[in-house]
């Protein structure tokens, strides 16, 4: 495996797949990581950073030039600090024994992970999300598993950031979006008297009306002023396509 990259553009995906912020943890809400490993897959003219578990996966494509493709799992925590080293530069990224990263005179080498601690989730997510891909406006409503989405619908990242930010201020870290003739209901509730909504009239409305429940501040995967496309249906999956990046989050269930 071996591909030439901006250093910094690989450092901003490595940093996004770990989707930081706050939402719920073992002890109440507070601040939250995906986690720093992430799963590399080089192609023709791309690389695919991609990171995961069986209940949330996300998927960033960068262009680069792929001298030889393959794929390899890395710890971001130990690759980024050499990339802001690098930083502005195109660096050389190979594969064999061990990851080397070679930018003119400057080399480095950096063990490799045997295997992502979710493989077999990401393998199998990755595989449902090939057909998944960007459009400006949504109109196909892309299948899933055995069943298929039944709405769609753009907000920006701006709107989703803004929104999920003021629902952090309750601390439930439980959001609901409510999809019903064109508008888009987002709420979230600690209890009777500590709750919060808002309503937004998003960009190009289709299909039928849904609800789901999630968990995660999933704005922060996404870069700001990106257009997001939104699939959803009653207690599925929550799928959001940008231009370079796909995320896919279970429902979350209650109780």
């Amino acid at each position: 495996m071996k591909f030439t990259i901006d250093s910094d553009t690989l450092k901003k995906a490595l940093e996004s797949v770990q989707v930081k912020g706050r939402g719920t943890t073992n002890n109440g809400f507070g601040s939250t990581n995906f986690g720093t490993y992430a799963y590399i897959v080089a192609d023709t003219t791309s690389i695919e950073v991609w990171n995961g578990n069986p209940t949330f996966c996300v998927k960033i494509v960068i262009d680069a030039e792929v001298e030889q493709q393959g794929r390899v799992c890395i710890d971001s925590a130990t690759v980024i600090p050499y990339l802001k080293n690098f930083s502005g530069e195109d660096i050389n990224f190979s594969v064999n024994d061990f990851v080397l990263i070679n930018c003119g005179t400057k080399k480095a080498s950096i063990p490799l992970v045997v295997n992502h601690p979710n493989a077999d989730a990401i393998s199998r997510l990755k595989n449902m999300l090939n057909p998944v891909y960007y459009t400006i406006q949504p109109q196909i409503l892309f299948n899933f598993g055995k069943s298929k989405f039944e709405g769609a619908f753009t907000l920006t990242q701006r709107q989703l950031q803004d929104t999920i930010k003021a629902c952090e201020l309750v601390k439930s870290g439980v959001y609901k979006f409510d999809f019903n003739e064109g508008v888009l209901n987002i709420s979230t509730r600690q209890n009777v008297t500590n709750k919060y909504e808002e309503t937004i009239t998003p960009a190009f409305p289709t299909g039928e009306p849904a609800t789901i429940e999630f968990s995660s501040p999933i704005y922060a995967f996404f870069e700001k002023d990106q257009m997001l496309n939104f699939y959803v249906k009653d207690d599925f999956p929550l799928l959001v396509v940008a231009n370079d990046r796909i995320l896919l989050k279970a429902p979350h269930i209650s109780g």
